[in-house]
Formats: C-alpha cells, structure tokens, sequence
C-alpha cells in the first residue's frame, strides 16, 4: 500500500468548520490529543503487563472511546485508505474473536457434559474441538497484531497541516497499539481453552489405559474429573464476560471508523 498522505490545508488555511486559521500563528496542540495520549500510554502499560486482569479490554474501550470524540471535533484532511483499513481489518478481527468465542462456550458445555457422564469418545471429540479452536484464536491473534499501518513520516509545511498530521500519526497509533492489546487478550482466551481441553482429556485418558482401576484410582480419577469441570466452568465464565467486552470494542471500531468514514469523504 502507499504511505499515509496528507492534503495540505488550503491557502485560505481553512477548516472543515470554515473558520480561517493564519499560518503565521502556530497551531495550539488540540486538547483531546493529550487525552489520547493518556489512553495510549495506559494501554500500552497493560499490554506490557497485564496483571491480575489478562482479559480486560477497558483500557481499549477507553482509547477507542476518545479517539472518536477526537475524530468528532478535531479538524484531519482526508487521507489514503490505510487509517480506513486498519479499523476495518480491526472489526473483522472482532467478528471473527466473536465468533469464536461463541464456539469456545459451546464446547466447554460438551466437555463438561462428557467429563460428568464419564463418556471417554465424546470427551475426546469434544476436547479435539476445544483445541482445533484455540489454535485457531492463536492464528487470530497473530493475524490482528499486524494490523498496525506502517510507520508514517509525514511532514509539512505549516503549523496547521502539522497539527492534521500529528492526529494523523496519533490515529495510526492507537491502530497499532490496540492490534497490539488484542492479540494479547486473544492469545490468552487461547491458552485458557487449551488448558481446559487438556484438563478434561486427562480422565478419560486415564480409564484407556486402566479400564478398572482400582480404589484409588478411581478416587483420583474423579478428583481430576472434578478439577476438569471447574476449569471448564472458569472457561465459560470467562468466555462470557469477554464476549460481553468485545461487543462494545467491536461497535466502537466500527463507530470510529464511521467518524474516519466522515473525514474521508466529507459532505459538499
């Protein structure tokens, strides 16, 4: 793709709003970039070290949430499609993590049943499916971290197109560093499933290899089958409440976009 381009202002040094802004006078920094900024920084600690909150996406609701009162009140003169595609490819990545945690749940609810019923073929069809779909949420999270645009070198001639391109340079930003947390909370949900199959494979493993176990065998069988449900259980929680997390992210990606859709092809 090409590099992110910005329309010069016009020799009048107007805005979207009309109002003439003089080039011999620099341009004050908008104060909601600072407030991005925050956000940015915030978000980017997190990412870094989440903590005892792996799957919290609120601090990227909280940048989301800003950057689009940025976009709503500060002046960008349109640009190429590259801001455009990373939101997009953003939001698909959201359906997608959707999606797929709706599978997750799913077969968290069969193991459970399997691991209860003691029922060794659907505990391992079941738990096969719980892999193949954690897999599949590494490779999302690996899709979504190279959703950033590239690094921009954007200049200009005067202070109020410099102004355009440091929210310009700000957006890409926030692009690549939700990519960034996204991929990270991906990956998580991934391990959580991963280990949750493994988990409930490993009674029925053991009923394969000693159909008849003895006294305490079976104690520890059913001490395993037990830990197997809770893991499941804090699977499907979790689960829960990341789905109810990314809906709104996934609604803010597209309002965002709607509000870069607006600065793109601006009504005449």
């Amino acid at each position: 793709m090409a590099p992110i381009m910005m329309i010069m202002a016009s020799p009048a040094g107007r805005t979207a709003g009309g109002h003439v802004r003089s080039a011999s006078v620099p341009s004050q920094r908008h104060p909601l970039l600072t407030h991005v900024d925050d956000q940015l920084r915030a978000l980017r600690s997190w990412t870094s070290d989440p903590g005892q909150n792996p799957l919290a996406l609120a601090h990227v609701r909280a940048l989301l949430c800003v950057l689009d009162e940025l976009l709503q009140h500060c002046y960008l003169a349109p640009t190429d499609d590259r801001l455009l595609d990373g939101f997009l490819a953003l939001a698909d990545a959201y359906g997608s993590f959707l999606a797929a945690l709706l599978a997750l749940r799913q077969n968290a609810a069969e193991l459970r049943a399997a691991v209860r019923r003691r029922d060794p073929a659907k505990l391992a069809s079941a738990s096969r499916a719980q892999r193949r779909a954690a897999k599949e949420l590494a490779a999302l999270a690996a899709a979504v971290s190279r959703c950033a645009p590239m690094p921009t070198h954007l200049h200009s001639a005067s202070a109020a197109a410099s102004s355009e391109v440091d929210v310009a340079r700000t957006v890409a930003e926030a692009i690549g560093d939700t990519a960034a947390a996204s991929a990270s909370v991906f990956l998580q949900v991934a391990t959580l499933a991963d280990a949750a199959a493994l988990a409930a494979s490993s009674p029925a493993s053991s009923k394969k290899k000693h159909p008849k176990p003895a006294a305490g065998e079976e104690q520890r069988d059913a001490t395993a089958a037990a830990a197997a449900v809770a893991k499941l259980q804090e699977l499907e929680q979790c689960v829960g409440e990341v789905e109810s997390e990314s809906e709104k992210v996934f609604r803010s990606l597209l309002q965002t976009r709607v509000s870069l859709l607006n600065i793109h092809t601006p009504t005449i």
